[in-house]
């Protein structure tokens, strides 16, 4: 195991019960983690992580030839990938029986999937990397890698800043009177480049230092990043929401650095 990657396996986890748990995968540009979570019980099972690849195919590739929990029949498979390519469409605007209208819009020409969400009126539009896609399983639910931020709506105030950190990027969504109004992934591999972005979003959201901000994935309290967003904003909290906070493989792990990977367990 390489020295940027975890694993953590709950020792009374038995493998011929894998049928009735759910494989959760998230895969951005730069990391790649998945979960193991029992569908009875939303008891946490297996965490895999690993931050700064530098070939997330390759990785990818590498843990389903080796890794045998990954060969496991599983009740469910879920995955976020990384995308650029996405838009959101609202219900009224949405053709689910011409979908090829817009790949247009979308920048690539790889086939187009759609998720759409009931409870915020508006249908995801993107298309994913053949690559990426050859090394799921052929079962895999596949969604953008914004899907487990927007599950997390209901879980926000009002107004409200959610960002998602990997070691050297980010996934933000900003939310306001009920509706979700921004969503974008930046790279920023240093405090610098963080702050830039930061200032960016301020700047073209006109946000004020009163705005909550949920924080998790890769963030520490009083590391770089956190102080940043101490800079600009009051309110700054540690993001668990998925009613598995007590779970024992987590025990002695900030819980928040997995929220987003577990969030896709709400995704549907």
């Amino acid at each position: 195991m390489s020295n940027n990657s975890l694993l953590l396996v709950d020792p009374n986890f038995n493998t011929d019960a894998s049928a009735n748990c759910h494989l959760l995968l998230k895969i951005t540009n730069d990391s790649f983690s998945y979960a193991v979570v029992s569908k009875d019980t939303e008891e946490i099972n297996i965490i895999f992580d690993k931050q700064g690849c530098e070939d997330v195919q390759k990785d990818l590739k590498s843990a389903f030839e080796t890794d045998n929990y990954l060969s496991l029949n599983y009740g469910a498979v879920k995955a976020a990938i990384h995308t650029s390519n996405f838009i959101f469409i609202p219900n009224e605007w949405f053709d689910d029986e011409n979908l090829a209208v817009y790949a247009q819009y979308l920048g690539s020409d790889a086939k187009v999937y759609t998720k759409h969400n009931k409870e915020l009126g508006f249908n995801t539009v993107f298309c994913l990397n053949d690559e990426v896609k050859a090394n799921l399983p052929q079962e895999t639910d596949l969604f953008p890698q914004s899907e487990p931020l927007v599950a997390l709506f209901s879980h926000l105030a009002d107004e409200s800043l959610l960002i998602d950190f990997t070691a050297v990027s980010f996934n933000v969504l900003y939310t306001k009177n009920k509706n979700v109004v921004f969503q974008n992934h930046y790279e920023s591999e240093t405090a610098e480049e963080f702050n830039y972005f930061l200032l960016l979003m301020i700047e073209q959201l006109g946000l004020n230092d009163t705005v909550p901000v949920y924080i998790q994935g890769i963030i520490n309290e009083d590391d770089e990043h956190y102080n940043c967003l101490l800079k600009y904003f009051n309110q700054l909290y540690f993001f668990f929401p998925t009613r598995k906070q007590n779970s024992e493989l987590l025990a002695d792990m900030p819980k928040h650095y997995f929220s987003g990977l577990l969030a896709l367990d709400l995704c549907g």
